[in-house]
């Protein structure tokens, strides 16, 4: 009999986000997998397991931030076959992901190849970004009848605008390298005051900025950002 693959989302950033079935499978799993980017020092997803997975063994999964597909490719193919060796061992194996498994991460890439392949598989959703913002800002994601589109921030600013102006609502993810440019875009189309940002969202460096003018320069990777056309 072959283990069993979990994908695990272990929340935003706050260890106490963890769901209960996430923790239970952790205690249970015999290997954690954990993606790291090359030359990463440290693991924050990991950080947040950590008290639950003492003395298991670790899998460290090199998936690079790079736009070069065949690189990511060979990455994903690379992981894939690793974690494939322990489930024929009858290993379950939890592949831990910040956030929630289905939304931008990269357990998706890995995961896709075993399903189709007939391994015994789980997802156990987590708390993702969009969610945490909004409970930290106090303000709804999308209500009643309102549209909401959840999309990456380093997509082009021409595409950007097409889903703003074609929806109610709109988070946006991963902005913070080309923040200067996006909030041109939303003063362009009169949304600045429509705009609420979290950076590091229910992390130690949580930073609020209600008044999204007053961002820095330097803004950290895990930046989220909702527009809420109905509070312009």
């Amino acid at each position: 009999m072959t283990g069993t693959f979990y994908g695990i989302g272990v929340g935003p950033g706050d260890p106490e986000l963890l769901t209960l079935k996430g923790k239970r499978i952790l205690e249970e799993c015999d290997i954690i997998a954990t993606p790291k980017t090359k030359g990463e020092k440290d693991s924050t997803a990991l950080n947040i397991v950590a008290p639950y997975i003492r003395g298991k063994e670790l899998l460290e999964l090199i998936l690079p931030m790079t736009k070069d597909r065949q690189k990511l490719l060979e990455a994903w193919e690379k992981g894939t076959r690793e974690i494939r060796a322990l489930l024929d061992q009858g290993k379950n194996v939890a592949f831990i992901t910040l956030g929630d498994p289905s939304l931008f991460s990269t357990f998706m890439y890995v995961f896709r190849p075993l399903k189709e392949a007939g391994y015994p598989w789980e997802i156990v959703p987590g708390v993702n970004a969009p969610s945490a913002t909004a409970a930290v800002l106090g303000c709804g994601l999308s209500d009643w009848k309102e549209s909401l589109a959840i999309t990456a921030a380093t997509n082009d600013l021409e595409m950007l605008r097409e889903t703003i102006a074609g929806h109610d609502n709109t988070v946006l993810m991963k902005g913070a390298g080309k923040w200067s440019d996006i909030a041109a875009l939303l003063k362009e189309m009169d949304l600045t005051d429509a705009t609420q940002a979290v950076e590091c969202c229910s992390m130690e460096r949580e930073r609020v900025y209600r008044d999204i003018r007053e961002m820095p320069g330097e803004l950290s990777y895990f930046l989220t950002a909702i527009i809420r056309k109905g509070q312009k």
